[in-house]
C-alpha cells in the first residue's frame, strides 16, 4: 500500500496462490480486487478490507489483463495465450462462466453502461482488428 501524500510504501501483503503477479482489477463496491499470476495461470480474490486472499482459480496461460463489469458483477480475464476466461462474482468468490479462444487477445476492457466487451486484436490475417462482445440477453 502506498501513502499518495508522502509516496512511501505503508504496508506490504503477501499473495498466497499467486505467482508473478501481473494484472491487477478492482470491484470497488465489494472491496475486492482481482490479481493475476502470470506465472501460475491463476487469478485470486484478494479482500481489502481483511487484506487477505480469500481464494484462486486458475486462467489460460500467461493472464495479462483484467477487466471488471461491476453491473453484472462479471470479470474478464485475457491471457497472452489466447482464451479468456468469464467468472460471475458471487460474494467473494467466483463462478466459471466459460472460456473464449480469441488469438491475440490479451487485453480486455468493458463498458459498463452497455456491458459491451472489447478486444483489440494486434494481428488477424495481418491486420489490427477490435471485436466487441454484447452482452447475452437475460
Amino acid at each position: 500500500m502506498i501513502d499518495p501524500a508522502s509516496e512511501s510504501i505503508i504496508g506490504r501483503y503477501s499473495l498466497p496462490g499467486i505467482e508473478g503477479a501481473h494484472g491487477v482489477a478492482l470491484d470497488v463496491n465489494a472491496r475486492l480486487a482481482f490479481i493475476a499470476g502470470e506465472d501460475n495461470n491463476k487469478i485470486a480474490v484478494f479482500d481489502l478490507s481483511s487484506m487477505r486472499v480469500l481464494g484462486t482459480y486458475p486462467v489460460g496461460r500467461d493472464p495479462d489483463v483484467l477487466a471488471f463489469d461491476p453491473g453484472v458483477r462479471t470479470l474478464y480475464v485475457a491471457a497472452e495465450s489466447g482464451q479468456v476466461t468469464v467468472f460471475q462474482e458471487n460474494g467473494s468468490a467466483l463462478v466459471l462462466k466459460g472460456t473464449i479462444k480469441m488469438p491475440h487477445a490479451h487485453t480486455v476492457s468493458v463498458d459498463p453502461q452497455t456491458h459491451f466487451v472489447y478486444f483489440p486484436l494486434q494481428n488477424l490475417n495481418g491486420h489490427p482488428v477490435l471485436r466487441i462482445m454484447t452482452p447475452a440477453e437475460k
